[in-house]
């Protein structure tokens, strides 16, 4: 549950923030150009910081979210997550436990979907919802492989600012649906915002799987 949890923030987060300030004409725009335009803007952002609202399996939660390069933290009451790049930790608060692995390629799909997305367009097909917004664009994405338990991405963006309202994500696990409460990019962070912050929970256990 506390993985999927950051799971769900942190896919759900760079999603958001990938369609940020597109400038993509609205009337030559196809939902393929939208999610591939989508990941450019985060590889070119030199950072993220946003603060956000989370429901997923029926649980509401907030949370802050902060991102350079492949480097990410998600800190939420349940849980705090830190990707360094090469390790990632994960500290559950209710059992005071820390554990640590070094994650593989799937398991960092399966922690950032986006990354199909930074792929190439093969991994997803695009496709425009079926359900229709006044003023937004509804764009799904489903992957072609679904060994990571996703199995369908959509979001809600404002036709007009490419400004996305809304992120819903839909794994074998469940649903999850994002709302992110203010959002900064092109931040720098200091690479000690992406590593374990051990001092801070000096009685935690920490559990080394790598």
């Amino acid at each position: 549950m506390k993985r999927n949890i950051i799971a769900a923030a942190t896919t759900l987060l760079l999603l958001f923030v990938a369609a940020l300030n597109s400038s993509v004409a609205s009337a030559a725009v196809t939902a393929e150009q939208v999610a591939q335009k989508a990941a450019a803007v985060v590889n070119n952002s030199k950072g993220i910081t946003a603060t956000f609202n989370l429901s997923t399996a029926g649980h509401n939660t907030s949370g802050t979210f902060r991102s350079s390069g492949k480097k990410y933290s998600v800190i939420l009451p349940e849980v705090g997550s830190w990707y360094n790049g090469k390790d990632l930790y994960t500290y559950n608060p209710r059992t005071e436990e820390t554990t640590v692995i070094t994650p593989t390629a799937q398991e960092l799909l399966e922690s950032n979907p986006l990354l199909y997305v930074k792929g190439g367009a093969g991994n997803f097909t695009y496709s425009f919802s079926k359900t229709k917004m006044a003023g937004k664009y509804v764009v799904d994405l489903l992957p072609r492989n679904n060994k990571s338990g996703l199995k369908k991405l959509t979001f809600v963006v404002n036709a007009s600012t490419f400004h996305p309202e809304k992120v819903t994500v839909v794994t074998d696990g469940g649903t999850s649906v994002l709302s992110v409460t203010s959002l900064k990019t092109d931040v720098e962070s200091p690479a000690s915002a992406f590593e374990y912050p051990k001092n801070q929970y000096p009685k935690a256990e920490v559990i080394d799987l790598r």
